[in-house]
Protein backbone atom coordinates (compact mmCIF):
# COMPACT_ATOMS: atom_id res chain seq x y z
CA UNK A 1 0.00 0.00 0.00
CA UNK A 2 1.53 3.09 -1.17
CA UNK A 3 2.03 5.79 1.55
CA UNK A 4 1.65 10.04 0.34
CA UNK A 5 3.12 12.62 2.22
CA UNK A 6 2.25 16.28 2.06
CA UNK A 7 3.22 19.04 3.78
CA UNK A 8 1.42 18.93 6.46
CA UNK A 9 -0.89 15.45 5.81
CA UNK A 10 -0.27 12.04 6.04
CA UNK A 11 -2.54 10.18 3.47
CA UNK A 12 -2.98 6.73 2.41
CA UNK A 13 -3.89 5.03 -0.54
CA UNK A 14 -5.16 1.52 -1.30
CA UNK A 15 -6.10 0.23 -4.27
CA UNK A 16 -8.92 -2.48 -4.05
CA UNK A 17 -10.03 -3.99 -7.23
CA UNK A 18 -13.59 -6.03 -8.04
CA UNK A 19 -13.56 -6.87 -11.95
CA UNK A 20 -15.69 -4.84 -13.70
CA UNK A 21 -15.75 -3.84 -17.73
CA UNK A 22 -14.75 -0.48 -18.73
CA UNK A 23 -17.15 2.63 -18.27
CA UNK A 24 -17.66 5.83 -19.60
CA UNK A 25 -20.09 7.52 -17.62
CA UNK A 26 -18.86 10.03 -15.44
CA UNK A 27 -21.74 9.95 -12.65
CA UNK A 28 -21.35 8.18 -9.37
CA UNK A 29 -20.43 4.48 -10.37
CA UNK A 30 -22.37 1.60 -9.00
CA UNK A 31 -20.71 0.16 -5.54
CA UNK A 32 -18.90 -2.78 -7.42
CA UNK A 33 -15.93 -1.71 -9.13
CA UNK A 34 -12.31 -0.05 -8.89
CA UNK A 35 -11.90 2.22 -5.75
CA UNK A 36 -9.47 4.14 -3.57
CA UNK A 37 -9.21 4.23 0.17
CA UNK A 38 -8.63 7.39 1.48
CA UNK A 39 -6.98 8.06 5.34
CA UNK A 40 -6.75 10.86 6.67
CA UNK A 41 -4.24 9.72 8.96
CA UNK A 42 -3.12 6.05 9.30
CA UNK A 43 -5.90 3.50 9.96
CA UNK A 44 -8.69 6.61 9.87
CA UNK A 45 -10.23 6.17 6.82
CA UNK A 46 -11.24 10.20 5.01
CA UNK A 47 -15.03 10.00 5.35
CA UNK A 48 -17.34 12.53 3.35
CA UNK A 49 -14.46 13.88 1.71
CA UNK A 50 -15.18 15.40 -1.92
CA UNK A 51 -13.41 13.83 -4.72
CA UNK A 52 -13.26 13.77 -8.76
CA UNK A 53 -11.35 11.15 -11.50
CA UNK A 54 -10.08 12.05 -14.66
CA UNK A 55 -7.84 11.71 -17.40
CA UNK A 56 -4.93 13.36 -17.51
CA UNK A 57 -6.81 15.66 -20.23
CA UNK A 58 -9.25 16.66 -17.85
CA UNK A 59 -12.43 14.19 -18.94
CA UNK A 60 -14.17 14.04 -15.71
CA UNK A 61 -14.85 9.62 -15.32
CA UNK A 62 -16.83 9.59 -11.49
CA UNK A 63 -17.25 12.77 -8.36
CA UNK A 64 -18.84 11.99 -5.35
CA UNK A 65 -17.45 12.03 -2.03
CA UNK A 66 -15.40 9.39 0.14
CA UNK A 67 -18.00 7.05 2.01
CA UNK A 68 -17.45 6.19 6.04
CA UNK A 69 -14.72 3.62 5.02
CA UNK A 70 -12.49 6.10 2.74
CA UNK A 71 -13.98 4.78 -0.38
CA UNK A 72 -13.57 6.81 -3.55
CA UNK A 73 -14.74 4.67 -6.87
CA UNK A 74 -13.29 5.42 -10.26
CA UNK A 75 -13.76 4.02 -13.69
CA UNK A 76 -11.55 3.27 -16.51
CA UNK A 77 -11.35 5.08 -19.91
CA UNK A 78 -10.86 2.96 -22.69
CA UNK A 79 -7.39 3.55 -24.93
CA UNK A 80 -6.36 5.88 -21.41
CA UNK A 81 -3.19 4.63 -18.83
CA UNK A 82 -3.13 8.42 -17.20
CA UNK A 83 -5.39 9.38 -15.13
CA UNK A 84 -5.95 12.32 -11.56
CA UNK A 85 -7.60 11.83 -8.27
CA UNK A 86 -8.32 15.33 -6.85
CA UNK A 87 -10.02 15.77 -3.15
CA UNK A 88 -10.14 19.45 -1.62
CA UNK A 89 -6.70 19.26 -0.59
CA UNK A 90 -4.30 16.54 -2.59
CA UNK A 91 -3.78 15.68 -6.51
CA UNK A 92 -2.58 12.40 -7.09
CA UNK A 93 -1.11 11.67 -10.61
CA UNK A 94 -2.11 7.97 -11.55
CA UNK A 95 -0.96 5.90 -14.39
CA UNK A 96 -3.10 2.61 -14.95
CA UNK A 97 -2.50 0.19 -18.22
CA UNK A 98 -5.57 -0.83 -19.74
CA UNK A 99 -4.15 -4.79 -18.58
CA UNK A 100 -4.45 -3.80 -14.98
CA UNK A 101 -8.07 -3.18 -15.01
CA UNK A 102 -8.67 -6.65 -15.88
CA UNK A 103 -6.57 -8.19 -13.09
CA UNK A 104 -6.58 -10.11 -10.54
CA UNK A 105 -6.56 -7.51 -7.38
CA UNK A 106 -3.40 -8.06 -5.96
CA UNK A 107 -2.06 -7.94 -10.14
CA UNK A 108 -4.28 -4.21 -10.29
CA UNK A 109 -2.18 -3.12 -6.97
CA UNK A 110 1.08 -4.22 -8.53
CA UNK A 111 -0.40 -2.29 -11.99
CA UNK A 112 -0.95 1.28 -10.53
CA UNK A 113 2.07 3.28 -10.88
CA UNK A 114 1.98 6.89 -8.55
CA UNK A 115 3.03 9.75 -9.97
CA UNK A 116 3.33 13.33 -9.37
CA UNK A 117 1.45 14.01 -6.04
CA UNK A 118 0.84 17.85 -4.78
CA UNK A 119 -1.38 19.46 -2.50
CA UNK A 120 -4.00 21.98 -3.97
CA UNK A 121 -2.13 24.67 -1.97
CA UNK A 122 1.04 24.09 -4.21
CA UNK A 123 -1.41 24.16 -7.14
CA UNK A 124 -2.51 27.46 -6.25
CA UNK A 125 0.81 28.84 -5.80
CA UNK A 126 2.08 27.60 -9.04
CA UNK A 127 -0.92 29.43 -10.89
CA UNK A 128 -0.29 32.63 -9.50
CA UNK A 129 3.42 32.30 -10.18
CA UNK A 130 2.81 31.46 -13.29
CA UNK A 131 0.40 34.49 -14.07
CA UNK A 132 2.68 36.83 -12.59
CA UNK A 133 5.37 35.27 -15.03
CA UNK A 134 2.96 36.09 -18.07
CA UNK A 135 2.15 39.50 -16.63
CA UNK A 136 4.99 40.47 -16.65
CA UNK A 137 5.96 39.13 -20.24
CA UNK A 138 3.03 41.39 -21.33
CA UNK A 139 4.51 44.14 -19.39
CA UNK A 140 7.79 43.62 -20.76
CA UNK A 141 5.86 43.94 -24.23
CA UNK A 142 4.17 47.13 -23.26
CA UNK A 143 7.60 48.84 -22.27
CA UNK A 144 9.35 47.18 -25.77
CA UNK A 145 6.02 49.49 -27.40
CA UNK A 146 6.31 52.53 -25.73
CA UNK A 147 9.61 52.92 -26.52
CA UNK A 148 9.35 52.38 -30.50
CA UNK A 149 6.02 54.39 -30.08
CA UNK A 150 8.17 57.31 -27.91
CA UNK A 151 10.82 57.65 -30.68
CA UNK A 152 8.65 58.40 -33.52
CA UNK A 153 6.51 60.63 -31.19
CA UNK A 154 4.13 60.24 -34.25
CA UNK A 155 0.51 59.55 -32.15
CA UNK A 156 -1.87 61.92 -32.12
CA UNK A 157 -0.94 63.84 -29.12
CA UNK A 158 2.12 64.46 -29.91
CA UNK A 159 1.91 67.92 -29.94
CA UNK A 160 1.87 67.77 -26.06
CA UNK A 161 5.70 67.08 -26.58
CA UNK A 162 8.27 64.08 -26.15
CA UNK A 163 8.58 61.85 -23.38
CA UNK A 164 11.47 59.87 -22.05
CA UNK A 165 12.83 57.45 -24.42
CA UNK A 166 12.39 54.70 -22.27
CA UNK A 167 9.73 54.42 -19.45
CA UNK A 168 10.10 53.06 -16.17
CA UNK A 169 8.04 52.55 -12.85
CA UNK A 170 10.38 55.25 -11.24
CA UNK A 171 10.41 57.48 -14.29
CA UNK A 172 6.72 57.51 -14.38
CA UNK A 173 5.62 57.83 -10.60
CA UNK A 174 7.92 60.60 -9.94
CA UNK A 175 6.46 62.50 -12.76
CA UNK A 176 2.63 61.62 -11.94
CA UNK A 177 3.55 62.10 -8.14
CA UNK A 178 5.52 65.35 -8.94
CA UNK A 179 2.59 66.80 -10.91
CA UNK A 180 -0.40 65.65 -8.87
CA UNK A 181 1.43 66.82 -5.85
CA UNK A 182 1.80 70.09 -7.04
CA UNK A 183 -2.04 70.25 -7.75
CA UNK A 184 -2.67 69.27 -4.11
CA UNK A 185 -0.74 72.26 -2.83
CA UNK A 186 -1.63 74.84 -5.41
CA UNK A 187 -5.39 73.89 -4.22
CA UNK A 188 -4.18 73.72 -0.38
CA UNK A 189 -2.89 77.33 -0.37
CA UNK A 190 -5.52 78.86 -3.11
CA UNK A 191 -9.17 77.51 -1.73
CA UNK A 192 -9.57 79.64 1.41
CA UNK A 193 -10.65 77.06 4.22
CA UNK A 194 -14.24 79.03 4.30
CA UNK A 195 -13.93 78.72 0.89
CA UNK A 196 -14.13 80.99 -1.95
CA UNK A 197 -16.82 84.09 -1.92
CA UNK A 198 -19.45 83.11 -4.61
CA UNK A 199 -20.66 86.78 -4.67
CA UNK A 200 -17.26 87.66 -6.55
CA UNK A 201 -18.60 85.48 -9.26
CA UNK A 202 -17.96 87.28 -12.77
CA UNK A 203 -19.50 85.54 -15.79
CA UNK A 204 -16.52 85.58 -18.72
CA UNK A 205 -16.64 83.54 -21.80
CA UNK A 206 -14.43 80.98 -23.00
CA UNK A 207 -11.90 82.85 -24.67
CA UNK A 208 -11.62 84.78 -21.42
CA UNK A 209 -9.47 82.14 -20.19
CA UNK A 210 -7.12 81.03 -23.32
CA UNK A 211 -7.27 80.05 -27.34
CA UNK A 212 -10.21 78.60 -28.58
CA UNK A 213 -9.70 77.58 -31.94
CA UNK A 214 -12.20 75.37 -33.76
CA UNK A 215 -14.42 75.71 -30.46
CA UNK A 216 -17.82 74.56 -32.31
CA UNK A 217 -15.42 71.27 -33.15
CA UNK A 218 -15.62 70.99 -29.07
CA UNK A 219 -19.02 71.71 -28.85
CA UNK A 220 -19.93 69.20 -31.25
CA UNK A 221 -17.64 67.00 -28.87
CA UNK A 222 -19.34 68.04 -25.82
CA UNK A 223 -22.98 67.32 -27.24
CA UNK A 224 -22.51 63.85 -27.75
CA UNK A 225 -24.14 61.13 -25.22
CA UNK A 226 -21.70 59.88 -21.95
CA UNK A 227 -21.25 56.75 -23.82
CA UNK A 228 -20.18 58.52 -27.32
CA UNK A 229 -17.76 60.62 -25.35
CA UNK A 230 -15.60 57.15 -24.05
CA UNK A 231 -14.61 55.54 -27.39
CA UNK A 232 -12.16 57.68 -27.69
CA UNK A 233 -12.58 57.28 -32.09
CA UNK A 234 -14.01 58.17 -34.73
CA UNK A 235 -14.69 62.14 -37.06
CA UNK A 236 -15.50 63.65 -33.20
CA UNK A 237 -12.68 62.68 -31.38
CA UNK A 238 -10.34 63.04 -34.39
CA UNK A 239 -11.62 66.96 -34.37
CA UNK A 240 -11.53 67.50 -30.48
CA UNK A 241 -7.60 65.92 -30.80
CA UNK A 242 -6.96 68.33 -33.52
CA UNK A 243 -8.50 71.34 -31.57
CA UNK A 244 -6.36 70.48 -28.70
CA UNK A 245 -3.11 70.43 -30.92
CA UNK A 246 -4.55 74.14 -32.07
CA UNK A 247 -3.68 75.04 -28.50
CA UNK A 248 -8.06 74.92 -27.52
CA UNK A 249 -7.63 74.87 -24.16
CA UNK A 250 -11.48 73.27 -24.02
CA UNK A 251 -10.38 70.79 -25.74
CA UNK A 252 -7.40 69.60 -23.85
CA UNK A 253 -9.46 69.81 -20.22
CA UNK A 254 -12.50 67.01 -23.00
CA UNK A 255 -8.96 64.99 -23.62
CA UNK A 256 -7.87 65.07 -19.92
CA UNK A 257 -11.01 63.98 -19.22
CA UNK A 258 -11.82 61.34 -21.94
CA UNK A 259 -8.26 59.55 -21.14
CA UNK A 260 -8.53 59.50 -17.08
CA UNK A 261 -12.32 58.50 -17.50
CA UNK A 262 -10.77 54.96 -19.38
CA UNK A 263 -9.78 52.11 -18.05
CA UNK A 264 -5.87 52.16 -17.65
CA UNK A 265 -5.65 48.31 -18.46
CA UNK A 266 -7.20 49.67 -21.93
CA UNK A 267 -4.46 52.64 -22.39
CA UNK A 268 -1.05 51.92 -23.68
CA UNK A 269 2.11 53.23 -21.57
CA UNK A 270 2.38 55.95 -24.21
CA UNK A 271 -1.14 57.21 -23.56
CA UNK A 272 -0.96 57.31 -19.88
CA UNK A 273 2.27 59.60 -20.00
CA UNK A 274 0.03 61.83 -22.42
CA UNK A 275 -2.24 62.17 -19.41
CA UNK A 276 0.56 63.45 -16.77
CA UNK A 277 1.30 65.82 -19.78
CA UNK A 278 -2.17 67.30 -20.14
CA UNK A 279 -2.29 67.30 -16.42
CA UNK A 280 1.18 69.53 -16.48
CA UNK A 281 -0.01 71.93 -19.13
CA UNK A 282 -3.60 72.32 -17.62
CA UNK A 283 -2.07 73.42 -14.45
CA UNK A 284 0.01 75.58 -15.77
CA UNK A 285 -2.38 77.45 -17.18
CA UNK A 286 -4.75 77.04 -14.05
CA UNK A 287 -7.84 75.52 -16.21
CA UNK A 288 -10.34 75.29 -13.41
CA UNK A 289 -11.64 71.72 -14.09
CA UNK A 290 -8.87 70.27 -13.43
CA UNK A 291 -8.78 71.24 -10.05
CA UNK A 292 -12.50 70.27 -9.61
CA UNK A 293 -12.04 66.56 -11.15
CA UNK A 294 -8.46 66.41 -8.82
CA UNK A 295 -10.19 67.07 -6.20
CA UNK A 296 -13.13 64.39 -6.71
CA UNK A 297 -10.76 61.70 -7.66
CA UNK A 298 -9.23 61.76 -4.15
CA UNK A 299 -10.33 59.43 -1.63
CA UNK A 300 -11.51 60.18 1.74
CA UNK A 301 -9.19 59.43 4.40
CA UNK A 302 -9.60 56.10 6.69
CA UNK A 303 -11.89 58.14 9.67
CA UNK A 304 -12.18 60.82 8.34
CA UNK A 305 -15.45 63.37 8.90
CA UNK A 306 -16.76 62.95 5.60
CA UNK A 307 -19.41 65.88 6.28
CA UNK A 308 -16.21 68.29 6.46
CA UNK A 309 -14.60 66.32 3.40
CA UNK A 310 -17.91 67.07 1.60
CA UNK A 311 -17.52 70.58 2.22
CA UNK A 312 -14.09 71.13 1.55
CA UNK A 313 -14.59 69.92 -2.09
CA UNK A 314 -17.57 71.56 -2.67
CA UNK A 315 -15.07 74.60 -1.51
CA UNK A 316 -13.15 73.12 -4.39
CA UNK A 317 -15.73 73.05 -7.17
CA UNK A 318 -16.67 76.51 -6.53
CA UNK A 319 -13.53 77.43 -6.70
CA UNK A 320 -13.08 75.79 -9.88
CA UNK A 321 -16.73 77.39 -11.07
CA UNK A 322 -14.93 80.80 -10.50
CA UNK A 323 -11.62 79.88 -12.64
CA UNK A 324 -14.02 78.80 -15.59
CA UNK A 325 -14.84 75.26 -14.61
CA UNK A 326 -18.47 75.23 -16.62
CA UNK A 327 -19.36 72.29 -15.40
CA UNK A 328 -19.19 73.10 -11.82
CA UNK A 329 -20.96 76.21 -12.73
CA UNK A 330 -23.81 74.48 -14.04
CA UNK A 331 -23.81 72.10 -10.75
CA UNK A 332 -23.07 74.59 -7.39
CA UNK A 333 -25.43 77.10 -9.28
CA UNK A 334 -28.00 74.91 -8.04
CA UNK A 335 -26.49 74.79 -4.74
CA UNK A 336 -26.16 78.44 -4.47
CA UNK A 337 -29.67 78.79 -5.16
CA UNK A 338 -30.82 76.89 -1.92
CA UNK A 339 -29.08 79.02 -0.08
CA UNK A 340 -30.75 81.64 2.48
CA UNK A 341 -28.92 84.45 1.35
CA UNK A 342 -30.00 85.77 -1.52
CA UNK A 343 -26.28 87.44 -2.94
CA UNK A 344 -25.50 83.66 -3.01
CA UNK A 345 -29.01 82.76 -4.74
CA UNK A 346 -28.06 85.53 -7.42
CA UNK A 347 -24.99 84.74 -7.66
CA UNK A 348 -26.05 80.67 -8.34
CA UNK A 349 -28.49 81.87 -10.95
CA UNK A 350 -25.57 83.52 -12.92
CA UNK A 351 -23.39 80.80 -12.69
CA UNK A 352 -26.08 78.52 -14.15
CA UNK A 353 -26.88 81.76 -17.14
CA UNK A 354 -22.67 81.58 -18.08
CA UNK A 355 -22.40 77.85 -17.88
CA UNK A 356 -25.48 77.11 -20.52
CA UNK A 357 -24.54 79.96 -22.65
CA UNK A 358 -20.64 78.42 -22.76
CA UNK A 359 -21.73 74.96 -23.29
CA UNK A 360 -25.23 75.16 -25.40
CA UNK A 361 -25.03 71.82 -25.88
CA UNK A 362 -24.23 69.95 -22.05
CA UNK A 363 -26.11 69.75 -19.18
Amino acid sequence: MPKLFSKSTLLTLSLLSLLSPLSHAADAPAAAGHYLILYAAPGVPQDDDPYTWSTAGGKQLAQGVTKADGRAYLKGEEGEEHYVLKTVSMRWQLKVAAQCWQGAPDAFLGCVQLGKTTSRYDEEQEMLKLAEQQKEVRMQARIAAYAVAARANDDELAWLGRLPPSWTLDGYGKRLLGIGDKIARHIADAVPQDGPDARQFVCRAPAYYGPVPEQALVEAWMALPGDARTLRTGPAWDALVAAGGKGNWMARLELYYALSNGKVSELSLLEQYRIVQLMEWLHKNRVGGLYSYFSAAIPAEPGSNHNAAWRRQDQVFLYSALLGDYHQQYRMGNVLQRDADPALVAAGKAMQVCAQAAMPHRR
